[in-house]
This record gives structure tokens, sequence and C-alpha cells, in this order.
């Protein structure tokens, strides 16, 4: 690469002075090597040939350089320490802003297909991802992730929990970036430069027993790094490889460029991972035995493990994953949390008739529960702690152990955050059980509670007014809550009529402390979750037949 094409790069970037004129034959480093200090040069020299209007901005341009590269900053052409042919095979030619400095240390990249939204059904991928940190090295090893990724966020935490240090790969996705923007974000980091950025403490990490094992003693904060990727830089004769692999996602193509180890935690048939996967280890400039592969049924299933297997990949079986639930046991947020007390009976049922009750289903949750924060959602999937459950069971037992019903507002015209209830009897509930593919969630769920219906009137609950959008405009702020469209459709264009749910909404929470035992009902689909609940519970618990 010509140093003309360099420096009309970083001109384009916002990096190199335009006016500079001698600059165009300085040649371009080596691979890897730091460029900042001949941009600091450049600038510097721009300051003293200036125009007096301009000499000032040109001057604090310069000055915000110098005092990135005085704090650590550095700007490569490439990646340092790496093979410079094989990775500007996967990713073309590049410069990478460091805005902390080039961490140092074994780069180990985690790396795995799309989990979906119920996280918590993952225990095996979460085991492994734990062991996989606790055998690293803080001393020595970096991990490597990139955002826009599967992983990112939970190889982020793992650093977090485990005191190892973190470096994330900024790049666009799918490489259309202009060198603009790059250019701007480069500035935008100057302030950050050399400082790693705070963050929350690991919610119970001390008290934790894995917490230590990768050398962590809690309260000491690893560094988080990050770098920014350039878009790829006008070269002649691209390798074979990169036209190969320029499709992928360019965060993908990173992590596996730059790691000199990859741990692959879970691969689909047919996706992106595998394909990367197979081209690293269809290429001998990679390190013999450097993919391993955790393998089982929801990580790296055998069907697809034969193949990178024999292609070198090194197989990696982690004793004692998890694995299928047992709904006969009890679940782990149970033990040690049940009173003493007589636990509330099992009864049947209610019939349809003289139906009385309204009826709030629970459903998973697929993020941190109300009022818990991000950090302590992933410490609990992570570490394998009783609340990574976030099933419907486990959101009844919450309503149950707190007393309280939580009111939202995410999926009601004008956001006033209410409880829902349907009239329908608890018998007829079946039928409205439905997949919401918008909302990527299931409504109606077999497990809740159902209140007298006059014990709710009395503190507020009405049923809602099915309508139109002009009827919405007419309601009062005070009835606006219990609006509800009669009918919508999907963007299949499915017609929906929401009259069928007979919906019947509280504003606020729900206080159940004062909730007389005969007044209410809890319902599971099974027995052994019944007698689960009910050791707990004020109220008695129904199993629905056939419920799930």
């Amino acid at each position: 690469m010509s140093g003309t094409a360099l420096r009309q790069a970083l001109i384009a970037a916002g990096l190199w002075p335009a006016a500079d004129s001698g600059s165009a034959t300085r040649s371009p480093p080596e691979p890897g090597g730091d460029l900042l200090p001949a941009v600091c040069g450049a600038w510097a020299e721009s300051v003293e040939s200036s125009q007096r209007q301009r000499r000032n901005a040109i001057a604090a341009r310069a000055e915000s350089f110098q005092r990135a590269m005085h704090s650590g900053a550095r700007l490569t052409w490439g990646v340092p320490g790496s093979d410079a042919a094989r990775t500007a095979a996967w990713l073309g030619s590049r410069l990478a802003w460091w805005p902390a400095g080039v961490p140092a240390g074994r780069r180990v990249g985690l790396v795995s297909s799309r989990l979906g939204q119920e996280l918590d059904r993952h225990q095996a991928w979460f085991a492994v991802l734990r062991t996989a940190c606790m055998r690293l090295d803080p001393r020595r090893d970096l991990l490597v992730t990139a955002g826009q990724t599967a992983a990112q966020r939970y190889v982020q935490r793992c650093g977090r929990l485990f005191g190892l240090p973190v470096l994330t790969i900024e790049v666009e996705r799918d490489d259309t970036l202009s060198w603009t923007s790059w250019g701007r974000l480069v500035r935008d980091s100057f302030r950050q430069a050399g400082q790693v950025q705070p963050e929350a403490a690991a919610s119970g990490v001390r008290a934790h027993p894995l917490a230590a094992a990768s050398g962590f003693r809690g309260g000491l904060a690893a560094p988080l790094r990050r770098v920014l990727l350039s878009p790829p830089l006008a070269t002649e004769g691209a390798s074979a490889a990169l036209g190969e692999l320029a499709g992928l996602p360019a965060a993908d193509r990173a992590i596996l460029a730059w790691s000199e180890r990859i741990v692959a935690l879970h691969v689909r048939p047919n996706g992106n991972l595998v394909r990367l996967l197979q081209a690293r280890l269809g290429q001998p400039r990679f390190p013999a035995a450097s993919v391993f592969l955790a393998l089982g049924a929801e990580l790296v299933p055998r069907e697809l493990a034969a193949g990178l297997l024999d292609a070198g990949g090194v197989g990696w079986y982690v004793m004692n994953a998890a694995g299928e639930h047992d709904p006969a046991q009890p679940p782990p947020w149970t033990r040690g949390d049940v009173p003493t007390t007589t636990p509330a009976p099992i009864v049947p049922c209610p019939p349809a008739d003289g139906w009385d009750y309204l009826t709030h289903c629970t459903r998973r949750r697929l993020g941190p529960w109300p009022g818990e924060g991000e950090e302590r959602f992933l410490d609990d999937l992570i570490l394998d702690r009783a609340g990574a459950d976030h099933s419907a069971l486990a959101a009844l037992w919450r309503i149950v152990r707190s007393g309280r019903l939580i009111a939202r507002g995410e999926f009601i015209r004008g956001g006033t955050p209410v409880v829902s209830w349907t009239a329908v009897p608890l018998s007829e509930l079946s039928p409205l059980r439905t997949y919401r593919a918008h909302l990527g969630r299931w409504d109606f769920e077999p497990y809740g509670i159902c209140i007298r219906r006059d014990w709710l009137q009395r503190r507020g609950a009405r049923p809602v007014l099915y309508g139109d959008d002009p009827m919405w405009d007419e309601l009062s702020a005070e009835a606006q809550p219990f609006f509800q469209k009669r009918e919508s459709r999907t963007a299949s264009g499915k017609q929906i009529d929401w009259t069928v749910e007979r919906e019947w909404r509280h504003v606020g929470d729900v206080d159940l402390n004062e909730l007389p035992a005969d007044a209410a009902l809890l319902f599971v689909p099974a027995e052994a979750e019944a007698r689960q609940l009910a050791a707990a519970s004020p109220w008695p618990v129904a199993v629905l037949a056939g419920g799930r």
C-alpha cells in the first residue's frame, strides 16, 4: 500500500490535515506499526504553515492527537503481533484505533451462534462459557469479542466476574461505515483514551466459589479495552480467502482472524460461524490445534462436530454441563426459601359455571426482572444462580414471595402501567394460548393467579373498552388506560380479534398482602409444580387438566 493511498484515507477520516503536501512521500509503517506519531507530526507541521484564521482550530486538533498519544492511544496499520498476511486475507487491509493502547496477552476468542431470547434454557452453554473463562490466566490471556456478536455481552461480563482482560473489536457488521464516520468515532474516543471505562461491581462475586477460579479475588477491575477497525483500505489483489469470506459479518471475521485460540461454544448448521470455522481450519497460516469445539447436543452437535474435528478442530467436553431439567425436582429458587407453615391445599380447577374470578397469567421473562439490573441478570446466568430461571413458573413464584403483581405499560397505548386480567374461566383458557411472533413470546401460558372479581373491583379493576382510534381520541385521560383496539393485523396480514380475551385492567401494582386465602387460587399445569408452590403459598393451588 502506498503512502499516498494511506494519507488519502486518513484525510477522508479527518485524521490527517488536508492541506499537508509534503507528507505524501512518507512511507507507511510496517504492518502493525504505529501511525500516531506521524499523524501528530503532520498536524504540528500544519499548525506552523496554516493561515492565521485557521490556526487555532488546527492547533486544537493537533493538541488532541498529542494528548491521545501521551495517554497511550495507538493508531496501527493492522494488528501488532499478528500475521499480517493472514489478517489481510480475512479482513482486507485496515487501520485500527486503540483508545487505551494495544493490550498484551494471548488472544482467546469466544464465539457462538445466536442463542435466541430464552436464555435461561441454555444452561449447558453458560456452563461451558463459565468453564472456559475459569481455565484462562488473567496474567497472560486476553478475551476477544466483537460488537453485535452473539457472545459479546456475556464475554464482557465474564471478564468482570473472573478478572480477565477483555478486548472488544468495534467494526461495522456489514462494512458500510464510511471513512468520515469512522474518523468521527476515533475523535469521539479522545476523551476516553488511556482510561478503562468504569463498570458496576459484579453482584455477588466475592461470595461465589467460582469467582476466584481464574485468580480473581473480587474488587479488582479487569480492563475492558476496545479497538475501532476502519473500513478496508483500497488495495490491489484481494486474496481468494477474502473474496470467499467478504459476505460474512466483519465482526465475526475479526474475532476468527485475530485470535490465537478460538473456543466455539455453540454452532448451528448452515450458519455464518460454521463457514468461518471451516475456513480457519482449512488455512495453514493459523496455528494447529487452536480451534476448540464445545461438544454437546445444545453446543456443537455431533453431526456438525465430525467434519470440524476431521479438519483439525479439538473436541472439548465439559463434564456435568447442564442437561434437561427434571420437572419432578424442585427448582433451585425454592431451596431454602420455603416457610415452615402448613402447605396450601391443592384443589380441583373450579368449573366455568358461576365463574367469579379474574385471571392473570404469568409468562417467561426474556430479560431482567422488574427492578433488576442487566449485571445481576447476566451474573445469575453465568454463575448458574437461582435467579437465572426466568420461566413462567419462576415468575409466579416471585409473585407469591413478594406479595405483589407489578404493573407494566410497554404494550398499553399511552404507556400507563397496568396489570392485565381476563374474565375467561380458567377451564376455558387453553384455546387462548398463542405465540405472538412479533413479540417473541407466548400469551396465556398455563401459570398464574385467579382473584375474585369483586375484590379487584373494589381496588379499581375495570373491563377494557374495545374500540377504534376515533374512540381513543374521545376518551378522558382517566379512561384511556382501559382502551384496547378491537382488532389489529399482524405483519403477515392475519387479523386478530382482541375481544375474545375479555380483558380487565388494574392501574398500578396490585398489593396481595391483604388478599384472603379464600379469595384467590394459583394454577399450574403439573402436580409436581403445584406441590412446590403450595409449600410457600397462602392460597390454594389448582392443576390445569391438559395444561401443557
